[in-house]
């Protein structure tokens, strides 16, 4: 622990807010670059206006910001701001604070939106305006709205405003926009000194109550820290305040990612969300001298090897749990490419810019402590490829009750897909967001609609030539575990194996949520495929001998917060009570005309057999699955 470092300033004690008028005492005047600011102490204007001159034009920190460009409809965001006007997203339109803004307002009722506004995601467009058009306006709205935001914010712990993710990101936020606006001119001494002030109370906040429970709020926070050290190295407290944020960033990543490098939210924007956090810190603190344990750098690159197995042939990720994918974007590749550089990894940098080459030379990736699994054929953009889902409880509410839940991608685009987010507690939609999380809507089994457990094992995990095989069960509910058996023979088709085990009465039901679009019966009565005029189709075709009865209905799905829009799903429920199973084939392909498929049992089978034998056709062509799960033995050959 790093805390005994932290001291108060003279006449400071615990978290007053530091007063502006003495911000030299919190800089180290000894610093042979601050000689000028030093030598005009007694006269408090001069030496503020000499410190603003010195960062106008210092050049000893490297700092990482990656300007975007900003169009016309960025701009008007930008006029909108200095207007007041603030644009924050979540599916809500602009809304309008009067002259004197009330930061803690909450016009649509929802706090994510507060959040925002406390966080700076404000400032975005302006600074970007600033980059394209050189417009002091631009820079003097940054100062005129954060100097009303620390003249109505003193620092308060127990505040909203204060609260651990909200000062970590706002600590990064002022750093950025720091380091873009300081040689604009408007930066002058009597706003760096209420500037310099607030930062003092945000790295002491962080300092003083450092948020401990692995989170990705804990990390946030901290590399708030860091990056305040990193921007204002002289001040007294930016060099404890490094070894704190590596301390503290030493001891709670491993508490929140597996060893395999998986953030324990199991979600893929959160895993995202953090992996950034980590790799975009290590990458400035390094280019500014100072290395981080060589144990979070390790875990920090394994985070991008998860990150590279779940990134689909369209650049994006599976959206389990509190995960968005936004149809129409582009994902951002800035971390890919910054950890391809720190890492000297070029295929991190190839799959971020969708070039060929270098590619990964694996194809399937097993993460079985954490309860991942990625599948493909390939890595060009047609290639199919299948996540999976089956893991621990999390660490947060961000993970979902689904467990052996599962989506797929092929011929360009998603055709089985998870039911997103919708919404977050405490908003205006929170009452539908149980709807979107609860096991049914889920490509996975249920008892009676109910929602499952998360109690998963991982079984078996195979990979030859001709395909992958994967077994996982979960322990579903009291005296009832699904077991998943998943083949992928000549990696493009998908056979499944569900099996209901155990003697809890009710009813079970196998679901299959399909992409937005309109689905077709057949062929036969246990079969259904997806209708769209071109490119990749989905046929989901069970054996005419299924005990089953398909039922086609509609559900929906969230593509991004307070937004949904309806699709098909369809069900097979079964007729038989537990034990009992389900045989289903998943064949993508091209065109109005689905191939000829057949899959049956080679020889006796029973729920919860250790051996199962399987025969599978598609277009012609034959194979034989064999998956042992006592012996860890599986195979796939095709037949003549």
């Amino acid at each position: 622990m790093l805390l005994s470092l932290w001291w108060p300033a003279s006449g400071q004690t615990g978290l007053e807010p530091f007063p502006p008028e003495r911000v030299l005492e919190a800089l180290d005047l000894a610093r042979p670059e601050l000689a000028p600011v030093r030598a005009a102490a007694a006269d408090f204007r001069l030496a503020m206006a000499r410190l603003a001159a010195y960062y106008a034009q210092r050049t000893a920190v490297r700092y990482d910001a990656r300007p975007k460009p900003a169009d016309a409809a960025r701009i008007a965001q930008a006029d909108g701001v200095l207007a007041h006007v603030f644009d924050l997203g979540f599916g809500y339109p602009p809304q309008h604070y009067g002259k004197d803004i009330d930061w803690m307002a909450d016009p649509v009722g929802d706090i994510e939106w507060v959040a925002a506004m406390q966080r700076f995601y404000w400032q975005a467009p302006l600074l970007e305006a600033w980059e394209a058009t050189r417009d002091r306006k631009y820079a003097q709205g940054w100062v005129r709205l954060t100097s009303d935001w620390i003249r109505k914010h003193p620092v308060k712990p127990e505040h909203f405003a204060w609260l651990d993710i909200q000062v970590g990101l706002r600590a990064a936020a002022w750093a950025a926009a720091f380091d873009r606006l300081r040689g604009s001119g408007v930066i002058d001494g009597p706003f760096l000194a209420t500037l310099l002030a607030g930062v003092v109370d945000h790295g002491r906040k962080i300092s003083l109550y450092p948020r401990r429970t692995a989170h990705n709020k804990a990390v946030i926070e901290a590399v708030g820290l860091l990056r305040l050290a990193i921007m204002f190295p002289e001040l007294r407290e930016a060099r404890q305040w490094i070894a704190q944020a590596w301390e503290l960033l030493g001891d709670n990543v491993p508490r929140q990612v597996t060893p395999e490098g998986v953030q324990r939210e199991w979600s893929p924007s959160y895993h995202k969300l953090v992996a950034t956090l980590l790799v975009e810190a290590l990458a400035v603190a390094r280019d500014n001298g100072y290395e981080a344990p060589p144990s979070l750098y390790r875990l920090t690159e394994k985070m991008f090897d998860f990150w590279l197995a779940m990134t689909a042939p369209d650049g994006h990720t599976p959206m389990f749990g509190d995960t968005t994918r936004k149809p129409g974007t582009q994902p951002d590749p800035g971390p890919l490419l910054v950890a391809a550089k720190l890492f000297g990894r070029p295929e991190l940098a190839a799959v971020a810019e969708g070039r060929p080459d270098p590619r990964p030379a694996w194809l399937a990736r097993a993460f079985p402590v954490s309860g991942m699994y990625f599948l493909r054929s390939g890595w060009a953009p047609d290639a199919v490829f299948v996540a999976l889902h089956s893991s621990p409880p999390a660490i947060s509410g961000h993970d979902q009750p689904d467990n052996g839940t599962f989506e797929l991608y092929a011929g360009g685009r998603w055709l089985i897909a998870d039911s997103g987010a919708y919404a977050y507690p405490n908003t205006p939609f929170a009452a539908e967001r149980d709807w979107f999380r609860r096991t049914a809507a889920h490509a996975t089994l249920t008892l009676d609609g109910r929602d499952s457990a998360n109690a998963p094992r991982h079984l078996l995990w195979w990979s030859g030539a001709h395909g992958d095989v994967l077994v996982f069960e979960n322990e579903s509910y009291p005296r009832l575990v699904h077991r998943r058996t998943v083949f992928f023979p000549g990696r493009r088709s998908i056979v499944l194996l569900d099996e209901a085990l155990g003697d809890a009465p009710g009813a079970l039901e196998v679901h299959f949520p399909f992409a937005p679009g309109r689905l077709k019966r057949g062929p036969g009565d246990s079969a259904v495929r997806t209708d769209f005029s071109d490119g990749a189709n989905l046929l989901v075709f069970a054996p005419p001998g299924a005990d089953a009865e398909l039922r086609l209905g509609e559900g929906q799905i969230s593509f991004e917060l307070n937004r949904k829009e309806a699709r098909p799903v369809a069900t097979f429920r079964l007729r038989r009570q537990a034990p009992a199973a389900l045989l289903t084939l998943l064949v993508p392909y091209s065109g109005g005309v689905a191939p000829a498929v057949t899959a049956n049992f080679a020889g006796d089978f029973k729920p919860g057999d250790a051996l199962v034998a399987l025969e599978a056709s598609v277009a012609g062509d034959r194979w034989r699955l064999v998956r042992d799960i006592d012996t860890g033995v599986a195979s796939i050959e095709p037949q003549p």
